[in-house]
């Protein structure tokens, strides 16, 4: 108790902020108000910490002894990714949470080079004590600032581009503009990817998928993690694909193995909401 006490202390030592933390049912509660007024919250039960920003809803997790695994469905749902990249040179995440899935992609792509933007100077500092985060800088770069400022601004290209910003009960309504989805596939390259995730629940979800679909076309997937659960956006920059699904099949059989996921439900969610083409693939047109 006194070790965890210390690093608290030494976590938020420049902020002299007040943190509440308890132990209860083996479950340790970090907590802070001094960003908009933000709780960010850390439990650990059974071997697996979770992140929660500002409310119990969990969002992030990570199993102690295996950092890299993908713990929620969700994050599960977005690693389909994987099955339409061909060696990623850059790739950016607006929202940086416990680190999750940059780690997923950082490790399923070694000369990837990924940027993170997360504007909670809180969660950086969590996610780096305590989800075990890459310390290679030129590899795993962690900006704090505003990630939609910054794809306005920037003049990179990406490969994927991932956006998962939430704040306390839901998506902000500012990445979820067409302006935004405009932006996001302004920086995106030639064959770019870009994702978003959506709350199933959120009634506005409807209106969200619309705007992406008016920006990007008929290049729109969509994957359901669970309902009323999360719903991941795949949207794609190029157009005239064709992907087989029997290809895709055992892409997702080879991931599925070597990293000891299960992803099938959701790739069946995949092809069942979104085929275009015919039974054999998928094809953007």
């Amino acid at each position: 108790m006194l070790i965890i006490k210390k690093l608290i202390e030494k976590i938020f030592e420049d902020e002299k902020e007040l943190i509440h933390q308890k132990y209860k049912e083996n479950i340790l509660n970090l907590r802070s108000t001094s960003f908009k007024d933000m709780q960010v919250e850390v439990s650990e039960q059974e071997g697996v910490i979770s992140m929660h920003i500002g409310s119990s809803t969990i969002q992030s997790s990570m199993r102690i002894d295996n950092p890299f695994h993908l713990e929620l469905d969700y994050t599960q749902a977005m690693a389909m990714a994987v099955l339409f990249l061909e060696s990623p040179k850059e790739i950016l995440f607006i929202g940086l949470g416990g680190g999750t899935m940059p780690k997923f992609f950082y490790k399923i792509f070694p000369k990837a080079k990924l940027t993170i933007l997360e504007l909670n100077s809180k969660v950086i500092q969590i996610a780096k004590y305590f989800f075990k985060l890459p310390i290679s800088k030129q590899r795993f770069n962690i900006l704090q600032g505003d990630g939609v400022k910054f794809i306005k601004e920037t003049k990179n290209k990406y490969d994927l581009l991932l956006s998962d910003a939430f704040e306390d009960y839901g998506l902000p309504e500012e990445f979820c503009t067409i302006s935004y989805f405009e932006s996001c596939r302004n920086v995106l390259s030639e064959k770019g990817i870009f994702m978003i995730n959506f709350w199933g629940s959120d009634p506005k979800t409807k209106i969200y998928k619309d705007r992406i679909k008016l920006v990007f076309g008929k290049q729109v997937l969509f994957a359901e993690s669970s309902k009323p659960g999360n719903i991941i956006a795949f949207a794609f920059n190029q157009k005239n694909i064709v992907y087989p699904i029997n290809i895709l099949k055992k892409k997702l059989k080879s991931l599925e193995v070597n990293h000891g996921l299960d992803l099938m439900v959701y790739f069946g969610r995949l092809i069942k909401n979104n085929q275009q083409g015919n039974s054999k693939e998928i094809r953007f047109h």
